[in-house]
């Protein structure tokens, strides 16, 4: 199998497993088992030949997006994320003398919606409140490429996520029906983004030492690890080096790259035209912990100097209203091997996690909401990353031992 050339078991990977879309037509089989290997033994794969994603598309929007950065900070502060309640635009650089071990400014964006309501009407559902409203665009004409750009990569994100989410229940021995209970095509949930990262050389020397100490710990609390909760899976395109993700007992493995857009030679390999696919909290309960969510991160120290890193990741959410009842299954357990509890609030849940990677957006618009649900929003996100740690931890008993993993 494709994965196990690069590695065998998770223990002992040394880069992450890789499945071909191609294969969907020469072999099917052996596609839906190189995805049942990589989401079973990893968490993490390199979807290759993604389609609707070929190296000509990244190269265009990663030039696109790059022209935004680059643009004058009063411009990108037009787009501003605080502008509106919808956690949609433009955040400012984390501050390199706050003791983070990243730099790193973003653009939020979704699809363009208007809102159902007042954003403080409760008579709404808190989460239909939070994720449909309008995208927050620069006011400017010196980037004409950008909006219809990023309209364009959701599009072809979307189509993505959907074709491959049946793909993900079918691997699971499941019907892909299934999948359609909690993902609508014509009615999506997401979270989408552009992070910008800059490399080491940003800090000052002193902090140069700390940043890099901190990233030789396997989990210092400044760099940034952490599962992808709320989602199903997370698409990933990125042009540098950066992206970590823990394989085996404690093994950080280098993600690679997967549109080149400057000359000279990465420290990890380029794959053009491909995506990078993670398992999320959400997937990892609908499985029933077959598929576990697991440990990553954006190491500074790998961006190389003098340069920064773009990324676009995307994050497929479930409809929020319900239990989410594992596939197969009918009824919800009490609590799952993801760590879910049966009755969750799970829109509320979605909305604290923006409401707390965001505060500059909460402290105008969400005060309230967020006081009021951060520490059950809290004590959900550590159930499941104590129960992604688990499954990871026998992932790795179970190779230790010598045994096969999961059909």
């Amino acid at each position: 199998m494709a994965q196990q050339e690069e590695g065998v078991g998770v223990a002992g990977l040394r880069a992450l497993p890789s499945v071909d879309w191609l294969d969907l037509e020469r072999d099917r089989g052996r596609f839906l088992a190189d995805l049942r290997y990589a989401l079973s033994e990893c968490g993490f794969l390199v979807l290759k030949h993604a389609p609707g994603l070929d190296d000509a598309f990244q190269q265009r929007a990663f030039k696109a997006v790059r022209a935004f950065f680059d643009a004058p900070m009063a411009i990108k502060k037009t787009a501003h994320i605080s502008n509106t309640p919808y956690f949609r635009g433009y955040t400012l650089p984390t501050p390199a003398d706050r003791g983070h071990g990243q730099v790193i400014e973003n653009f939020q964006y979704g699809f363009e919606q208007a809102p159902l309501c007042a954003h403080d009407d409760e008579s709404q559902p808190l989460f239909k409140r939070v994720f449909t409203g309008p995208n927050s665009w620069p006011e400017t004409d010196t980037l004409p490429g950008f909006r219809p750009l990023i309209l364009e990569l959701n599009e072809r994100y979307h189509a993505l996520t959907h074709a491959l989410g049946k793909l993900i229940v079918e691997s699971l021995g499941e019907d892909p029906a299934e999948f359609e209970k909690y993902f609508s095509f014509d009615e999506p949930y997401l979270a989408a983004s552009l992070n910008h990262n800059y490399a080491l050389d940003v800090f000052d020397d002193a902090a140069q030492a700390q940043v890099q100490a901190s990233y030789a710990q396997f989990n210092a609390d400044n760099v940034g690890t952490h599962i992808d909760g709320p989602p199903f899976v997370a698409l990933l395109i990125n042009d540098r080096p950066g992206l970590q993700v823990v394989a085996g007992e404690g093994r950080w493995v280098n993600a690679p790259v997967t549109c080149r857009t400057a000359p000279g030679d990465y420290e990890v390999p380029v794959v053009p035209g491909s995506v990078i696919v993670n398992t999320g909290g959400t997937l990892m309960h609908l499985s029933e912990g077959r598929y576990g969510a697991t440990l990553h991160r954006v190491n500074t120290t790998l961006i190389p100097r003098g340069e920064t890193r773009v990324s676009m990741p995307y994050f497929l959410l479930p409809k929020m209203e319900g239990d989410l009842i594992p596939f197969g299954r009918k009824a919800a357990s009490a609590r799952g091997a993801a760590g879910y509890e049966a009755g969750r609030d799970r829109g509320a849940n979605a909305c604290v996690n923006r409401m707390g990677t965001f505060p500059q957006v909460t402290r105008r618009w969400w005060v309230k909401e967020f006081e009021a649900l951060k520490a059950q929003q809290a004590a959900e996100v550590e159930a499941e990353t104590r129960a992604a740690l688990a499954l990871a931890e026998a992932r790795g008993a179970r190779y230790r031992q010598g045994e096969k993993g999961p059909p």
